[in-house]
């Protein structure tokens, strides 16, 4: 096989190695992005680019109590002036959104740019560095073959030609960064991991994360994160198929707006508080027999919630059309009485369902308790709208669980390094992004800015141990005595 010698060898080019990689190529160090897909971006060039992350420490750690408080509030010591970052770099962003993911706060941004920033960081290093793809990683090496937690020293890697070809290279590297995009490509790794019926969850995110960071990380000793059984998606127009959907789609196809509806599964009953958020309530009908939930809902929620765009570059689109686009079970109805018979034609449990929706409404508008509802009410906010007859026309869609990346994976401290199952720094190993565990467990951190944030760790790290100098965000302004939050 041929040789290659780099400082840092980065394993996926999506958000988090390409983050890495862009900082430590500027730092000097020689660097080799390898993508096993044929572009750069992973399933960050699918998203809407909300760069967003919790309000606060505090809300964080009410949300997302289970994650570590360390990785936590280190990432966010660093989210705000990520933005700035992003402002002072020529990367369009948008003005601050409030109430993203119920808890936070929110900057959207423009993906192609950022990508393109990075490439061109990159390539202007002048110090060798570059990215190859139809690239993947066989597996890492260490200084001690077998020896759990013995120091890394590069990879073989397999690059895959157009003509069908597969060329083998040796890589010798100071250092390695996993950031592979997380397991939820994998069916095997997710029925490992998320429990029954895990392997056949819509999954909405590139096809290139398969658990690849994972897999090696813990063959050369890695410990892993909690949270393993726990991932970020949305509820989508069902019944549909992954393979019949373009990913250009995923966005429209997501029902957001599930917290101002009233959520059923197949027997009729409401299984969890609906106002937790759709990033949530994803993960509970998950659990639920068949996967298959019912949102239920009136004009006023169809008007304000179902059309047009979110923020901005999430698409101005009526999202119960594209569903109806997509052959998904959508139905009106001007009484809750036909509302329920469109119910029994999906093989829902109808009369359950009619109580369900009594009791509720008994509830929410009247103040009853004790009325026997499965999932408590209006926790997190405002409970949905009551469905009360006269107050037509109703919808009702079919939805189902998707998965866009996993929460939980490789253990990790502060700094990006790789440990061991007891905590041990793995030397020579680095992750990133998704691959890295211990952000979120059922409740969501973060995903792009967390993904930058904790590339930008691996590329200090990288600065770190070859004397470099290392890159930095920008620091508040010492003449402002406002907070950062304030001035974006």
């Amino acid at each position: 096989m041929e040789v290659l010698d780099v400082d840092t060898l980065v394993c996926g080019g999506g958000m988090s190695g390409m983050a890495c990689a862009a900082f430590a190529a500027e730092a000097g160090a020689k660097t080799l992005v390898i993508e096993k897909q044929g572009g750069i971006g992973g399933s960050s060039s699918l998203s809407a680019g909300m760069f967003w992350a919790p309000h606060t420490y505090d809300k964080l750690r009410s949300w997302v109590p289970n994650g570590d408080p360390e990785l936590q509030r280190a990432w966010l010591d660093e989210y705000l002036p990520a933005v700035q970052w992003m402002r002072e770099n020529g990367i369009p962003t948008a003005k601050r959104f409030d109430g993203i993911m119920t808890i936070g706060i929110g900057f959207p941004i423009q993906m192609s740019f950022l990508h393109k920033s990075h490439q061109q960081r990159i390539a202007a290093s002048d110090n060798g560095s570059r990215i190859l793809t139809n690239t993947s990683i066989v597996k890492l090496t260490q200084d001690d073959p077998g020896v759990p937690g013995s120091r890394i020293n590069g990879a073989i890697i397999c690059e895959h030609n157009p003509g069908g070809s597969v060329i083998y290279y040796q890589v010798k590297a100071k250092l390695v960064v996993l950031a592979t995009g997380g397991f939820q490509g994998s069916p095997s790794m997710t029925a490992k991991y998320l429990g029954h019926g895990g392997d056949n969850i819509f999954v909405r995110s590139n096809r290139g994360s398969v658990g690849d960071g994972l897999s090696l990380a813990i063959a050369a000793g890695a410990g892993t994160s909690k949270g393993l059984n726990t991932f970020y998606g949305h509820l989508l127009a069902a019944p549909l198929r992954a393979e019949d959907a373009s990913p250009h789609d995923y966005l429209p196809l997501a029902q957001y707006q599930s917290k101002y509806c009233i959520l059923l599964n197949e027997a009729g009953r409401r299984f969890t508080d609906e106002t937790m958020g759709d990033e949530i309530v994803n993960q509970y009908l998950a659990k639920q027999e068949k996967r298959r939930g019912f949102l239920l809902f009136n004009e006023i929620t169809r008007r304000q919630h179902c059309m047009g765009a979110l923020f901005p570059n999430a698409g101005d689109v009526d999202r119960l059309q594209k569903a109806r686009d997509y052959g998904c079970n959508v139905g009106k109805a001007s009484t809750l009485g036909e509302l329920f018979e469109i119910l029994r034609t999906w093989g829902v449990d109808h009369v359950q369902a009619a109580d369900t929706v009594e009791k509720y409404d008994q509830v929410v508008r009247h103040g009853q308790r004790n009325l026997g509802l499965d999932a408590p009410v209006g926790r997190a906010g405002a409970p949905p709208s009551p469905l009360v007859d006269g107050e037509g026309p109703f919808y009702a869609m079919e939805v189902q669980p998707s998965i866009t990346f996993t929460y939980g994976g490789i253990s990790i401290d502060t700094q990006g390094r790789a440990l061991t199952r007891d905590k041990t720094i793995i030397p020579g190993l680095l992750v990133a992004g998704v691959d890295a565990g211990g952000f979120s467990n059922l409740g969501y951190t973060g995903g792009l800015a967390l993904a930058f944030v904790t590339g930008l760790w691996a590329a200090r790290s990288v600065a770190r141990e070859l004397g470099l100098v290392e890159p930095c965000l920008p620091a508040a302004d010492a003449r402002d005595s406002r907070p950062l939050q304030s001035r974006l």
